[in-house]
């Protein structure tokens, strides 16, 4: 079975980290820049919180508030749920959808390892299954 682990080891640990004061236009032009879909909000090593695309959408541009004099820790969404390096992708995408979230912090022995997302899980998912496919065919 796929593991969180496998999944960033395709993917890499590049999160994009942005503190609680940055403004809503800065992580949103630090998301484009990275070509991803959220920022982590860490202060030292301590995991705040996500800021998310739809929070941008949600929080600020239909909540009405100024994205570039907002700062991102009165409109991220805290706390982040997490995972671990060994948990199961089906675990993992469990939490995903009873949550109604995309993404999930990677966190090991308190520290942020990475970030991986509900596309990550699926494909994980469906490369698992191909393997599994290709071994019931070649059998």
């Amino acid at each position: 079975m796929a593991t969180v682990e496998d999944i960033l080891m395709i993917k890499g640990p590049d999160v994009i980290i942005a503190d609680p004061t940055n403004t809503a236009s800065e992580a949103a032009k630090m998301m484009a820049k990275a070509n991803v879909g959220s920022v982590i909000i860490r202060v030292g090593n301590e995991v705040k919180g996500i800021f998310t695309e739809r929070d941008l959408l949600v929080r600020v541009i239909a909540a009405g508030k100024d994205p570039v004099s907002t700062p991102i820790e009165e409109v991220m969404s805290s706390p982040i749920k997490s995972c671990r390096l060994g948990d199961d992708v089906k675990k993992c995408a469990k939490e995903l959808t009873e949550s109604h979230i995309r993404h999930l912090a990677v966190i090991e022995d308190g520290a942020l390892i990475g970030l991986i997302g509900l596309r990550d899980v699926l494909v994980a998912e469906l490369r698992s299954k191909d393997e599994k496919i290709h071994e019931l065919e070649t059998s």
